[in-house]
């Protein structure tokens, strides 16, 4: 089997205003993907059209529609729910490594390429991917990694049998799947990189689509859900208040969304294995920043 065999798989939701530039990323890639399956979850906009329009002349993009919940409620775990629909539809397709891949994304002509070669590169390497830009109107900002061992789920890039060997994604309500693929993904051996030398453009914000507050509350009650020690959160707070505008305001909502199932004991969707990795990971970070501090 080449190698250098991929597909993708892209769950949207009214992206009318970026997906046409993610498919003219990809249709420029060096190599393009086997296959590219696009679930429009419930969109409501012309995110339909424009792939169709790309997949009458492009055979390796197939769109699939899913049904928007009932109810109308949105939660993260809909994205995964998709995502595992377009999976779904690669049974019996030959392929070495699967993308998920956001459709608000960009990235230049060889990006797949050269994350493919790191693959060839590293027979233990799992998940790669590069590193994330913020694009906003007149500028970008640069999401540079605290550690380099994560890779944004909106790039995540898995060597298949990493994939199958920690059953894919996982859905949570609150989010953070991106987080459980990766640790999962190391706490089985493999190895999770993200390379600075690949640059991805993300065009759309979390903090200017659902709002600063309520992006921050549900960032607390992601990082509960995913089993952060609560020392790791009260100093993640304190950087906020530094560092991130509204400042107090957005540090005291996030530790609110982490705060209120904690005193609950509200049952954590991960098991204890998974938390004490997690943990561990944490004070090992912690552990290099003061080491740091106190050399300066």
């Amino acid at each position: 089997m080449n190698k250098k065999n991929y597909v993708l798989i892209t769950a949207v939701r009214n992206e009318e205003k970026y997906i046409e530039n993610t498919i003219k990323a990809i249709i420029a890639q060096t190599i393009l993907p086997s296959m590219w399956i696009i679930v429009s979850d419930g969109s409501t906009d012309r995110t339909d059209e424009i792939v169709q329009q790309y997949s009458a002349n492009y055979n390796f993009i197939i769109l699939v529609r899913k049904t928007a919940n009932i109810n109308g409620q949105v939660d993260f775990s809909s994205k995964v729910h998709a995502i595992k629909m377009g999976y779904a539809k690669l049974q019996g397709i030959d392929y070495c490594s699967i993308g998920i891949l956001d459709g608000d994304v960009t990235f230049d002509s060889c990006y797949y390429e050269n994350i493919l070669n790191k693959f060839a590169e590293n027979s233990r390497l799992g998940i790669a991917g590069g590193i994330i830009l913020d694009q906003y109107d007149n500028h970008c900002i640069k999401r540079s990694p605290k550690r380099s061992n994560y890779v944004s789920g909106c790039i995540q890039l898995f060597r298949r049998r990493c994939y199958e060997d920690i059953g894919g994604l996982s859905p949570i309500k609150e989010g953070g799947e991106d987080t459980i693929a990766a640790i999962t993904a190391q706490m089985r051996g493999w190895v999770v990189e993200a390379f600075e030398e690949f640059e991805v453009y993300h065009h759309k914000h979390n903090k200017t689509t659902r709002g600063k507050l309520k992006e921050a509350f549900r960032g607390g009650r992601m990082f509960y859900a995913l089993g952060s020690h609560p020392l790791f959160e009260v100093l993640k707070s304190i950087k906020i208040i530094i560092t991130a505008e509204p400042y107090l305001l957005y540090a005291m909502t996030r530790m609110c969304g982490y705060s209120i199932p904690y005193f609950k004991r509200q049952r954590r969707p991960v098991t204890e294995q998974f938390i004490q990795f997690l943990r561990k990971e944490q004070f090992a970070q912690l552990k290099t920043v003061f080491i740091k501090k106190g050399v300066k």
